[in-house]
């Protein structure tokens, strides 16, 4: 199956109870929202790559220099590595194979690594946060995206872990950053220069899930017959680092300023009240974020590439069967012209898609 469904055999538990839920915590998506319409300027597939192994990919993360560093789900068996890179030209994809003997942790050649999400920061640096196994502590790793070579390493701090963490996705910029633990429902945030962790809104119904998984307009089921939900799972951060957007895949998209994180003198009441419901969603699995702070969603419940921007206008921008099979997207700008949109990639089982935007 998809490379999202094979994370669900980990990540996704029954959902009981979903309308009690969805009650009791409001609709995903307010009556007041347009809906979803086709855009005047569609997008175009303009690519299809195929990829190594018989692995599904998770992740595309783009680079300025034109290149895409591709993450596969680490819960495969399939001896394909975790990491590649597809270069400029698009006509090769090579493996990345982490150099331990630099963490300043020890060397474990590679042992229990188990990369979840990539993310670049604002200066462009590559991260990954590698979720651990075999009892290692999770840990936020810069890499040289060309080589694979650690460049920096951060253990997360006891504070920020609980049994049943797990880090599905995150964003940095300059010393902060930003994890969703849907294994806890929650978002913690890493003050990397102080070492310090602090987790918000652990069970809070904006980091739950409450609508029934559904892909391809089917419900999504789990081994006890109960439809399945999934929490919190995808982050969002603007290029300033000043506004963040959290969701569920099943929706909706939350909005928050991250100040409500950083400064200490706000209360949890205060916080809470500055969580905005931005959108609701169908079933999506990733979201990525443009430098005019306009959200691209991947629809896999009905194969859509979808957009949501600054102007609260929700459009459909692709529709493609191949769109059920979608990862985690990755925008990049492809000139230095302010009327181009850029470019959308996109994981979709075997293959990854480019996307051009109009």
């Amino acid at each position: 199956m998809v490379a999202f469904l094979l994370f669900l055999r980990r990540s996704a538990c029954p959902a009981l109870a979903v309308s009690a839920l969805a009650a009791s915590s409001g609709p995903a998506q307010a009556a007041h929202e347009r809906p979803w319409l086709a855009d005047t300027s569609p997008a175009e597939i303009a690519q299809t790559i195929p990829l190594p192994g018989k692995a599904d990919w998770h992740q595309a993360l783009p680079l300025s220099d034109g290149s895409v560093i591709l993450l596969r789900d680490p819960g495969d068996n399939d001896n394909t590595p975790l990491l590649a890179r597809l270069a400029p030209d698009t006509t090769e994809i090579t493996p990345l194979l982490p150099d331990w003997s630099d963490v300043t942790s020890g060397t474990r050649a590679g042992e229990g690594f188990a990369p979840t999400a990539l993310a670049r920061d604002e200066t462009g640096g590559v991260w990954l946060i590698d979720q651990g196994s075999k009892g290692l502590t999770p840990r936020l790793i810069r890499i040289d995206p060309t080589t694979g070579r650690i460049l920096a390493e951060q253990v997360l701090p006891p504070e920020s872990l609980t049994k049943t963490t797990r880090f599905t996705m995150f964003a940095i910029h300059g010393q902060m950053a930003y994890l969703a633990d849907e294994g806890s429902a929650s978002l913690t945030m890493l003050d990397m220069a102080r070492h310090q962790a602090t987790r918000f809104f652990a069970g809070y119904p904006t980091s739950r899930g409450h609508l029934p998984l559904t892909i391809d307009h089917h419900i999504v089921m789990g081994p006890d017959g109960h439809p399945v939900t999934r929490d919190m799972a995808y982050l969002a951060l603007e290029t300033n680092g000043k506004w963040l957007y959290e969701l569920a895949p099943t929706g909706p998209i939350y909005r928050l300023s991250t100040d409500l994180l950083t400064d200490p003198s706000v209360t949890a009441a205060e916080q809470m009240e500055g969580v905005t419901q931005w959108r609701g969603t169908p079933t999506v699995s990733g979201m990525t974020l443009d430098d005019k702070a306009t959200l691209y969603l991947t629809d896999i419940e009905n194969g859509r590439l979808l957009s949501f921007d600054t102007a609260r206008l929700p459009h459909i921008l692709l529709v493609s069967p191949r769109l059920v099979q979608a990862g985690i997207p990755g925008w990049v700008k492809t000139s230095a012209q302010n009327d181009t949109a850029g470019t959308i990639w996109v994981p979709a089982g075997h293959v990854l898609l480019r996307i051009v935007l109009h």
